[in-house]
């Protein structure tokens, strides 16, 4: 799930602009309110008016539109009918954002060429009067502040930059916007079909700025975007489908409409905000105003997304959010193609689920703008990109909250931190650029979670796809590294205990006057008093071009129990072509490991080179110390399996970054 994020202020708090003013206490700060009741001229049912700044309002009980003067009411027509959405908004709803609050009063439903949204009159207490916009899943929370003095309301053109503060905002879009019907009470008259003219202004946060001209005025405002679920609601409506609300009959008021092609129902799952609808009888690409449609094209065979991997009106809970499928679509790129799955809730807005190659990942927008690295101020992680790409759609099916064209052109940038993936989509025909934020899933979450079976297995390694080794590697380094620690200091401490001399003596060696092997030199006993150590043999000889060896053993007389080392005093030199030469050493060694304390003698088996007729020799045994050997042989133990989740999670990231850019 997207995490909530909350610009912060100069002192470090987090919190809400200026143009929010808040108690000491932290609560939003409302208007101790006197609420006002009128008659209705129309009908005589009582309209209130709950704040000093409202001046209009629409009868709840004839839809009359009432005008307020320091006279009294008078009645100048009739509201038109509201047309059917699923906001759980409503009027007298209250909300929490931060460190402000906010209650509903009023509600205009407002379109323009491209579709219709939800502008909600808020009560923001002593920061005035303000609004809740609501479109496509995200709200927008303004209050009403003092125009710079670029902004002029007798000029059709608005400045592309303004400066607010140190905050810069860019203009986004400037559209004609036409009332369509209102509810409750607002602070301005406003007729159906009423006109102004709105342009919208976004910064790198989640500030932006809206500038409404009508008539040579302007309502500026000034506000934050947030997601519906980073709100603290209380009073919401229930829902009709969801969440066990059965869906009234109400005549006027049904979501579904008519397929101009060919008449058949189609359901609309998120009315109000939906702007395109492909007819499951005919095919036909629809456009939705929210109150009728318009057939755009008949789409080819091949332009319908007949089995989207999960089927439209598909319900499941993931990750604790109940979550139903209304569209799908595939977009496609010169080398491979993907489906896009549109997930709605009505108290948490749009989500997506994309998949390819039986990989899967949730996607929701991003309201904030990350640099040209992918980043954002708070990450705790470091994005790298990794591939940019063109991307055309290619399938549809369901319903958007956008306009969507077969053949619809963006420029996809990603860059994963995985298991995180943000994304940068440029839509050149749409002058508009939209981030988004995703983390993979697992396909036995899908599964799960919508009660359907995976088509595919997952294939190869997907770009933000968990390194499954890396976790294992760094925690089997970490072990590693202690044991190893651990090792180096027993091993330090053992050396401390030095080797002993326990026995040494010298002795002649004669050649043997037939071929019966010499009798066994049995020594002298000796004590070895020291807890158990390693023990080392050592053979000394002067040979010359020869060598003299033997086979050793030291015999526990306690025990019987005896420990055969062999070694062997070899010794040669010469002269080539290249100079002179030496090859082995007059002495060689065999190390005994683990001998206890106890009583001990030698068996010395002595033999020699044939060329030699009698030398001396000297065996030594000497008993303590440590073996480097054996400190290397446990380390190299030690690290094999690190150092195997080392080289499998390097393969892994390798057959990530093959196919980037």
């Amino acid at each position: 799930m997207q995490p909530t994020r909350i610009a912060k202020d100069d002192d470090g708090e987090t919190g809400i602009p200026a143009v929010f003013p808040t108690r000491a206490d932290g609560a939003g700060l409302l208007h101790p309110l006197a609420v006002r009741q009128y008659d209705c001229p129309q009908c005589a049912a009582p309209v209130p008016f709950e704040t000093p700044g409202a001046v209009f309002a629409v009868c709840a009980q004839c839809r009359s539109m009432v005008v307020r003067s320091d006279i009294g009411l008078s009645e100048i027509g009739t509201m038109a009918e509201l047309p059917p959405d699923h906001t759980p908004l409503q009027i007298g709803a209250s909300g929490r954002y931060g460190n402000t609050s906010f209650k509903l009063l009023g509600r205009l439903r407002v379109r323009w060429d491209d579709g219709t949204w939800n502008e909600w009159y808020a009560d923001f207490g002593s920061a005035g009067h303000g609004w809740v916009g609501e479109s496509q899943g995200i709200l927008y929370l303004t209050t009403e502040t003092t125009a710079p003095p670029a902004l002029d309301a007798n000029s059709d053109a608005a400045p592309q930059q303004l400066l607010l503060g140190k905050e810069h905002f860019t203009k986004t879009d400037t559209k004609r916007v036409t009332v369509v019907a209102g509810e409750g009470e607002l602070p301005f008259v406003a007729k159906p079909d009423q006109e102004w003219t709105s342009v919208d202004y976004t910064s790198k946060s989640r500030s932006f700025l809206t500038a409404e001209m009508d008539s040579g005025t302007i309502r500026f405002y000034q506000g934050w975007t947030c997601m519906p679920h980073d709100v603290e609601w209380s009073g919401l409506r229930a829902v009709p489908g969801w969440n066990g609300e059965p869906v009234p009959i109400e005549r006027n008021r049904s979501s579904a409409i008519p397929c101009p092609a060919c008449g058949g129902v189609i359901e609309r799952r998120a009315a109000g905000d939906t702007l395109s609808l492909v007819c499951g009888h005919c095919g036909t690409l629809l456009d939705d105003d929210g109150i009728h449609a318009t057939a755009v094209s008949k789409l080819k065979q091949a332009e319908l997304l007949p089995t989207p991997a999960l089927p439209l009106g598909t319900r499941g809970v993931l990750r604790g959010v109940e979550w139903m499928v209304i569209g799908a679509l595939r977009r496609k790129t010169a080398y491979s193609t993907w489906e896009e799955i549109l997930l709605y809730n009505p108290w948490r807005g749009y989500a997506w689920l994309t998949t390819w190659g039986g990989h899967w990942n949730f996607i929701q927008r991003l309201l904030e703008t990350p640099d040209i690295a992918g980043r954002l101020p708070e990450d705790k992680v470091d994005f790298r990109k990794y591939s940019t790409e063109d991307t055309v759609v290619s399938q549809v099916a369901g319903e958007f909250y956008w306009r969507i064209r077969i053949g619809e052109k963006s420029c996809c940038t990603d860059y994963i931190a995985p298991p995180l993936l943000r994304s940068r989509e440029e839509y050149p025909d749409l002058d508009e650029i939209a981030w988004s934020e995703g983390a993979y899933i697992e396909q036995y979450e899908i599964e799960k979670a919508f009660n359907a079976k995976a088509s595919a297995s997952p294939i190869g390694v997907f770009l933000n796809q968990p390194n499954p080794w890396i976790a294992k590697w760094k925690r089997l380094r970490t072990y590693a590294v202690i044991a190893t620690l651990l090792l180096l200091i027993i091993q330090l401490i053992s050396k401390g205990s030095s080797r002993q001399p326990i026995y040494s003596e010298q002795f002649s060696y004669q050649k043997p006057v037939s071929a019966e092997a010499m009798p066994e030199i049995v020594t002298r006993s000796f004590e070895i008093k020291q807890r158990t150590h390693p023990a080392r043999v050592t053979i000394q000889a002067e040979v010359d071009n020869s060598w003299l060896g033997a086979d050793v053993k030291l015999v526990d007389e306690g025990t019987g129990k005896s420990y055969p080392v062999s070694a062997c005093a070899e010794y040669y030199h010469g002269h080539d072509d290249e100079g002179q030469w030496t090859e082995g050493n007059q002495r060689d060694t065999a190390d005994i490991p683990a001998v206890p304390p106890g009583k001990y003698h030698l068996a010395i088996n002595p033999d020699a080179d044939a060329n030699i007729q009698s030398s001396n020799y000297s065996v030594t045994l000497e008993h303590g110390g440590v073996f480097w050997s054996n400190f290397f042989v446990s380390l190299l133990v030690i690290w094999i399996w690190p150092a195997m989740a080392g080289i499998f999670s390097g393969r892994f990231e390798a057959k990530r970054w093959a196919d980037s850019d």
